[in-house]
């Protein structure tokens, strides 16, 4: 089986993936319960507050809803430098080949560290570092082959 995708990298394929990261960590944990603090202080304290208290409350809330999501983007956009390459990925039974600003490379099966699913994207993680994000738009109806290919190819040991 042969998988072949073509797209370019947008700085929300980087923000959803750090998004993702941020949420399935320890401090996703800790936003969570800053969040689910902020709206229990909010409920019970509002109606006694002074104005000062409510709008420390609210930027509370904000900046886990709001300002963190927002300085993720930015940081997201600053790290592509304006610069959204076109990739094209292959994923077969031999490994992958990437194509990107006119070079080309296979990379085996022993090059690639591992896949993590999640709903709105795949990331394929490469052992130099590097990893590749397919958004669900690009893989379509193919997302389950791919992370089936890709788990069978690194767990089973056919590099």
């Amino acid at each position: 089986m042969q998988y072949n995708y073509r797209y370019r990298v947008k700085t929300s394929d980087l923000w959803q993936a750090s998004m993702y990261y941020a949420y399935s960590s320890y401090m996703g944990v800790v936003n969570i319960a800053c969040i689910a603090a902020s709206i229990a202080l909010i409920v019970s304290k509002w109606r006694g507050a002074s104005d000062f208290f409510r709008a420390v409350l609210i930027l509370f809330l904000l900046t886990f809803t709001v300002i963190q999501p927002v300085m993720i983007w930015f940081r997201a956009k600053a790290s592509l430098k304006g610069h959204y390459p076109e990739l094209d990925l292959t994923f077969s039974d031999s490994g992958m080949i990437i194509e990107a600003d006119g070079k080309r490379q296979h990379k085996g099966w022993k090059d690639v560290k591992g896949v993590v699913k999640k709903p709105t994207i795949l990331v394929v993680y490469m052992g130099d570092g590097q990893g590749y994000i397919l958004r669900n738009s690009i893989l379509g109806n193919t997302k389950k082959g791919l992370f089936k290919l890709i788990n069978d190819m690194t767990a089973t040991g056919k590099k």
